[in-house]
């Protein structure tokens, strides 16, 4: 009788085996897909930076007396961040 259970359970482990490769290769692809949603990106565009600075640029030479600083970006990202309060 021993001999049938060990028979019926070998039966079964290349099934099992298969499920938990499948288990593991869609944890793996779901790390994969929330390391690519949250890879560092900057919260401005390079281009807006460049032309934020330029215009900055621009007002400073317009009136000398007024001091460019830069600001803080806002909490969030993208056109629908709020500022900081």
């Amino acid at each position: 009788e021993q001999t049938e259970i060990n028979t019926t359970m070998n039966a079964f482990v290349p099934y099992l085996a298969a499920l938990h490769q499948q288990d593991l290769l869609q944890q793996a692809e779901i790390q994969r897909r929330f390391n690519l949603s949250t890879a560092s990106q900057p919260s401005v565009p390079a281009w807006r930076r460049s032309l934020s600075r330029l215009l900055a640029s621009v007002a400073g030479s317009l009136d000398p007396s007024v001091e460019v600083t830069r600001t803080a970006l806002p909490a969030g990202r993208g056109a629908n961040a709020l500022p900081a309060c």
